[in-house]
């Protein structure tokens, strides 16, 4: 288990845009853990017949080949990727916590992912927030993956319509 150093907490801050908009804005003072230099672990030991959900996506993908697809193109998208915990958390369960952006947006992402009892990831679960890095992510990905994927994320005209209901309310 790798945690970041309790010295300093981790602050993301919330800023008003003149827009209107809501934006999210890392200050300086989140631990950050060195990189790990290999696959993470529940990448690693993804069982075949594993399946992915996250907010991004409309749907889960199911099986090993089809996940690692698209965890190719979710990776190209960070300008970086700052993990503050990855490790396991008890009970077959391992977690990261990281920080990325996504064309100059922050996106805060809580990842969880279940280990079988042959030590194989089963099942993950992507959170990422805010709402509007979430629907950015999603698009880009529906520009970047395989034509058989894009069903799974929001085309640009959902997310345009989806970024106006959010700042609408």
């Amino acid at each position: 288990m790798q945690r970041a150093s309790r010295d300093r907490p981790r602050v993301l801050t919330t800023v008003v845009a003149t827009d209107g908009e809501f934006n999210m804005k890392f200050n300086d003072t989140a631990p950050v853990l060195a990189p790990a230099g290999s696959p993470p672990l529940w990448l690693a030991r993804l069982a075949e017949h594993a399946t992915l959900e996250a907010t991004v996506l409309k749907r889960p993908v199911e099986g090993r080949a089809d996940i690692l697809s698209v965890i190719r193109h979710a990776a190209s998208l960070y300008e970086f990727q700052h993990h503050s915990y990855r490790g396991g958390t008890g009970n077959g369960l391992y977690m990261e916590s990281y920080r990325a952006q996504i064309q100059g947006v922050p996106i805060e992402t809580l990842l969880v992912a279940h280990l079988n009892e042959a030590g194989e990831t089963d099942s993950v679960v992507i959170s990422h927030r805010p709402l509007n890095a979430a629907m950015l992510f999603s698009r880009l990905m529906w520009e970047r993956v395989d034509e058989r994927f894009r069903e799974l994320y929001l085309s640009v005209p959902q997310a345009a319509t989806g970024n106006a209901a959010s700042r609408a309310s």
